[in-house]
């Protein structure tokens, strides 16, 4: 599993995977994001030195995207990539590569949180 560092050529990829309807359903906020929003919240974050986004790719393609923002975590697999256990691969690695972080998410998210787990980092449910 390899990391680079998300450009701002990543913003179609990173809209169409973070409007996935399961990517939406387990995420804090369900609604569809506007490619506009999408884009104005991924240029400003890219203005940040550190600004944590990451493609997880496997042999050069892009199978995921994680995030990190101090001591917590956030992944997305694609749809594509689902239930291959590239999310447990991600975590791990970044486990590897930042230390072991907070990976919040909803309580009805079951498999991801026994992935987080196995992967070495902390869960904390939200409601």
């Amino acid at each position: 599993m390899e990391f680079r560092r998300v450009t701002i050529e990543d913003a179609r990829l990173l809209f169409e995977w973070r409007n996935d309807p399961e990517t939406r359903r387990m995420s804090r906020d369900t609604s569809e994001l506007t490619w506009d929003n999408h884009l104005a919240w991924l240029s400003r974050r890219l203005e940040q030195d550190d600004h944590g986004l990451y493609i997880a790719a496997l042999d050069g393609s892009p199978v995921g995207t994680v995030r990190i923002d101090k001591d917590e975590i956030s992944y997305t697999v694609a749809p594509e990539h689902r239930c291959k256990g590239i999310g447990e691969a991600m975590l791990i690695a970044a486990k590897n590569l930042f230390g072991p972080k907070i990976a919040e998410m909803k309580r009805n998210n079951i498999a991801s949180a026994k992935v987080a787990e196995r992967a070495g980092h902390i869960v904390r449910f939200i409601d």
